[in-house]
C-alpha cells in the first residue's frame, strides 16, 4: 500500500492508486481503491479543496459535521476550511479525486475567472450531489483529461498552459452542474455541533485580529474551558489548534503573493513583529516563511 501525506497539512489519505499525478498544489487520482480499514473517525482540516466521485462500491464521508453516504456516481465538493472525515467504505469502493490548493488557483490566474464560478462551494449548499450517468461520464472524461494533461505538463512546450485550460474547463463544467444539483442545506445540528460551527465562523471573521481562545469564548458567552472541551469532542482538535490552522492557511495564501514582503504578511495577520510571525509559522509548518516561499 502507498501512503500519501500532504506535508505540512492535516490531510492524510491512504489509497492503493491505479493512477496518480501530483503537481505542486494540484493532484488528480483516478480509480483509487479505498481501504476501509484505514479510515478513522477523527475529523481533520486541510488547505486542499477536494472534489471526488465514487466510481464503484460506496463510501461514507463527513463534511462539516454531517455524514454523507456516497454510492456510485456520488459526488463531493469539500472546501479547504471544511471539517472533513473519512468514515467507512465498502470492500470494492473506488473513487477519482481532484484536489488543489489556493496557491495553485493563484498560479493559474483564478482571479481572472468569474466569482460565481465557486458559488457551489458556498456553505448555503450541500457539498454532496448524486449525479446521473450522463453527468458522471462527463466528469470522468474531464478527470481523465486532467490526468493526461498533468502527465505532460513538464514535457510539452505548453504543457502547463494546457493543464490550466483543462482545469478551468473542469471548474466551469462543475459550476454548470451546480445549477442542477446544488440544494440548500437544511440540517439539524446538536447544541454542541452548533457551538463548534459558530466558533469556526467567528474565527473566520476575526482571526486576523484575534487569536485568543478566551476572546472567542467571551463572544459565545461560555467559558474557555467549555469551548476547548466541546471543540475537542466534536473535531478531535482543541480550540487553539483550530484557530492556528486558519491563521496558517491565510499565512500561506499571503506568502504566495510575491508583491508582499514577509514583514507585510506579518503585519496583515497582526503579529507583533516579523520575528514572532516567523517563530509561529515555523512551529506549525516546520520551515520558516522564507523557506516556504522559496519552496513554491
Amino acid at each position: 500500500m502507498k501512503r500519501i501525506i500532504h506535508k505540512h497539512e492535516e490531510l492524510l489519505q491512504t489509497f492503493d492508486s491505479e493512477s496518480e499525478v501530483v503537481i505542486g498544489g494540484f493532484s488528480v487520482k483516478i480509480n483509487e481503491v479505498v481501504k476501509k480499514e484505514d479510515f478513522t473517525n477523527e475529523h481533520f482540516r486541510s488547505d486542499y479543496i477536494i472534489i471526488c466521485m465514487v466510481t464503484s462500491g460506496s463510501m461514507t464521508l463527513g463534511i462539516d459535521l454531517k455524514k454523507y453516504h456516497l454510492p456510485v456516481n456520488g459526488f463531493i465538493l469539500a472546501p479547504p476550511n471544511a471539517l472533513k472525515q473519512f468514515v467507512q467504505a465498502s470492500e470494492n469502493a473506488t473513487l477519482s479525486v481532484v484536489s488543489f490548493t489556493g496557491d495553485f488557483l493563484n498560479r493559474i490566474g483564478i482571479s481572472n475567472l468569474k466569482t460565481e464560478l465557486f458559488e457551489y462551494f458556498s456553505t448555503k449548499f450541500s457539498p454532496y450531489w448524486q449525479l446521473d450517468q450522463t453527468a458522471a461520464d462527463m466528469i470522468k472524461n474531464l478527470m481523465h483529461d486532467l490526468e493526461r494533461r498533468s502527465l505532460t505538463a513538464n514535457t510539452h512546450p505548453f504543457g502547463k498552459e494546457l493543464l490550466y485550460t483543462s482545469f478551468q474547463t473542469f471548474l466551469y463544467e462543475i459550476a454548470g452542474l451546480s445549477k442542477i444539483y446544488s440544494e440548500p442545506v437544511n440540517t439539524y445540528l446538536s447544541r454542541k455541533e452548533n457551538l463548534v460551527m459558530e466558533f469556526l465562523q467567528l474565527v473566520q471573521k476575526h482571526f486576523k485580529k484575534q487569536r485568543s481562545v478566551n476572546a472567542y469564548a467571551d463572544m459565545l458567552s461560555i467559558t474557555a474551558k467549555y469551548l476547548t472541551e466541546t471543540v475537542k469532542e466534536i473535531t478531535g482538535k482543541n480550540a487553539g489548534e483550530m484557530i492556528d490552522d486558519i491563521v496558517m492557511l491565510e499565512a500561506k495564501y499571503l506568502l504566495n503573493d510575491p508583491a508582499l514582503s514577509i514583514g507585510q504578511t506579518a503585519d496583515l495577520l497582526n503579529f507583533n513583529d516579523q520575528s514572532f510571525f516567523g517563530k509561529f509559522f515555523k512551529r506549525h509548518a516546520g520551515m520558516s516563511p522564507k523557506e516556504y516561499r522559496n519552496s513554491l
